[in-house]
């Protein structure tokens, strides 16, 4: 399938691994130029060097999302040295597992920052230069817990989706005469790092039942999905949040009792306590 996307430029943030990783390597493999976005710079020179590996362009720039100077100076670095920016990923998160009693203001506050003000910031950094080449798209990464809730997240990880998923909404039709569309992708539970801090092998093993498709979405999946939405197929798609989730929010609760919910995030508060005491 023709995607019409070889030699579009992409800011995918949050990529040095995970999901932000594999969507940055679809896109690659469609001949898109890469601005590896990371915190960790071994993972973003690594997510790099697998790129170039493949043919495609592609540079490690360094910046938390949540910094508002960094990001600005991040995007115009990609314009100065390669023209443009056709495409943005906002990836990157981060997430807790804790109750509302147990969240304290400071926690709240990390977690917005990257997730909510981070999208803010680089949909900000990136818009005069996708005006500029006569369009672009945006694609966040919500969560279907941006409508509903999530049974392994904290409260202040839901309350940033939800916000993202309301900025996906009101920039598409903001941004929608000028050619750049903006859409949502919901992964269901996705196997990566920040799942697996929050959980086990045997309830990651016990969640597949959750899904009607009795399987959980990989993160090739979602680079699938984004690579869709980059495309000119999807010229005419904007304003969607896409659920590539396995059906798992077809039914009307998802596998979790309340005990069990708030069981899950007491311990965590134990492991936190237990890892200040080292």
């Amino acid at each position: 399938m023709e995607t019409g996307l070889k030699g579009k430029i992409a800011l995918v943030t949050g990529s040095g691994s995970g999901i932000g990783k594999a969507i940055a390597l679809g896109l690659a493999r469609e001949g898109v130029g890469i601005a590896v976005n990371d915190v960790n710079q071994q993972n973003a020179e690594g997510a790099v060097a697998e790129i170039r590996e493949m043919g495609s362009s592609a540079m490690a720039v360094m910046a938390s999302v949540a910094d508002e100077t960094a990001v600005k100076k991040m995007a115009e670095r990609i314009v100065a040295e390669w023209g443009g920016i056709d495409i943005l990923v906002n990836n990157a998160g981060v997430t807790n597992h804790l109750l509302i009693e147990d969240t304290e203001g400071k926690e709240w506050e990390r977690v917005l920052s990257v997730n909510l003000s981070g999208a803010f910031n680089c949909s900000k950094a990136v818009v005069p230069s996708m005006k500029k080449r006569g369009g672009g798209r945006i694609i966040n990464i919500v969560s279907y817990s941006g409508e509903r809730m999530t049974m392994i997240g904290g409260v202040s990880y839901t309350s940033s989706k939800s916000g993202i998923w309301g900025l996906t909404r009101q920039l598409s039709f903001e941004l929608g005469p000028y050619q750049i569309t903006v859409n949502g992708i919901s992964p269901g539970n996705v196997i990566t790092p920040m799942l697996k801090s929050g959980t086990t092998p045997e309830r990651l093993e016990a969640m597949k039942k959750w899904y009607p498709l009795r399987d959980m979405p990989t993160p090739e999946d979602i680079a699938d999905a984004a690579v869709f939405l980059a495309s000119d197929r999807a010229r005419m798609i904007t304003g969607i949040n896409l659920a590539v989730d396995g059906g798992v929010t077809v039914p009307i609760a998802i596998g979790v009792d309340w005990d069990t919910y708030v069981r899950v995030k007491k311990e965590e508060v134990e492991k936190i306590k237990a890892k200040a005491k080292r």
